[in-house]
């Protein structure tokens, strides 16, 4: 575990005194804001709720971030109650202000919901969305508030959690489908 640790604020510190810049700073600031309560996929996914054909993948990004929201920042984060890394290295000077437990990246593990959900359904957005996620997970170590290993885990939880939101939104598709259908070959009752 010491092992991790020190790998972990070997690469923050890393990011810190090499890749910190005024160009950078604003830029990345500004995409980690952009999840904070999960906007830009709650956005995302409430837009393919408004297309038929886009509408099981707006219910599983929802599924997922819900699943995401519990399991994460419900469960995990209390019963792991990591530190965020500016409190147990204060010279670590964070780019945001925030409170809580570190781990796992409650960022990372919504975006990589939303992302896989989108992955699943529609390949090429999902690509995109994927990178997009990593981006935000990036994001998290350097503005200072996580661990590469919260991240890491944000991002493998939010891959499981995605795929199993889509199994389950495939599943009740299809279960409704199929009650549509059989409910369509049943011959019409006479009215008496």
């Amino acid at each position: 575990m010491e092992a991790i640790q020190a790998f972990d604020i070997q690469v923050l510190y890393w990011i810190a005194d090499h890749l910190r810049s005024g160009l950078l700073t604003p830029a990345l600031t500004f995409l980690t804001h952009l999840c904070d309560h999960g906007e830009l996929w709650l956005t995302l996914a409430l837009v393919l709720l408004l297309r038929p054909r886009t509408r099981k993948c707006g219910a599983a990004i929802l599924l997922a971030m819900a699943f995401g929201l519990v399991l994460g920042n419900g469960v995990l984060k209390h019963l792991i109650a990591r530190p965020r890394p500016f409190v147990t290295y204060p010279d670590l000077v964070p780019l945001v202000h925030i409170g809580g437990y570190s781990c796992p990246s409650g960022h990372t593990l919504a975006s990589f919901c939303a992302a896989t959900a989108l992955f699943c359904l529609f390949r090429k957005a999902g690509i995109a969305a994927l990178l997009l996620a990593a981006l935000i997970g990036f994001t998290r170590l350097y503005v200072g508030v996580h661990y590469p290993t919260d991240v890491l885990l944000g991002a493998v939880l939010g891959v499981l959690l995605g795929t199993l939101a889509v199994a389950i939104v495939e599943y009740a598709a299809s279960s409704i489908h199929y009650a549509r259908l059989k409910r369509a070959d049943l011959p019409e009752r006479k009215r008496k």
